[in-house]
């Protein structure tokens, strides 16, 4: 009969690295960028513009191609999204008839890599994180499929 110990906790969970791949060990976690949003700097998850020639998935991978400079590597799980946030732009940004935006989520594992400190401002977080960081109305979508496993 084996007894297993239980995980002790690693350096970035000590120093509360949250830029590091290498902390809650046993959870999930989940990448956020910040972005800036018309006169607002925003915690969001990576995101990209769409172009017409392109499906939403290849856009959502040369999303994370282009946020990492290929450093990261993942596996996108499905061909379809697994969410959706649409918001109104703030009224500054409104311009020729676009209102606002749809925002199309992807779920992926990442395989390989990380995320360098001088890439973008950024956080690994776990779920129960996402809270300090996210604006209500984007957090209450996540949660619609951000789920604990």
């Amino acid at each position: 009969l084996w007894e297993l110990s239980p995980r002790r906790p690693s350096h970035a969970d000590r120093e509360n690295d949250r830029l590091s791949l290498n902390r809650k060990l046993e959870d999930k976690l989940i990448l956020l960028v910040k972005e800036r949003l018309g006169d607002e700097e925003l915690w969001l998850l990576p995101q990209g513009e769409w172009k017409p020639w392109e499906s939403l998935r290849r856009t959502a991978e040369r999303t994370l191609s282009a946020l990492s400079g290929d450093k990261l590597r993942a596996c996108f799980l499905g061909k379809a999204p697994s969410g959706l946030y649409k918001y109104r732009y703030p009224i500054t940004l409104r311009s020729s008839g676009y209102e606002g935006a749809k925002v199309f989520f992807f779920k992926a594992m990442l395989t390989n890599g990380d995320l360098q400190t001088d890439v973008k401002d950024h956080v690994w977080v776990t779920k129960s994180e996402l809270q300090h960081y996210l604006k209500p109305q984007y957090l209450k979508q996540l949660n619609r499929f951000v789920f604990d496993f």
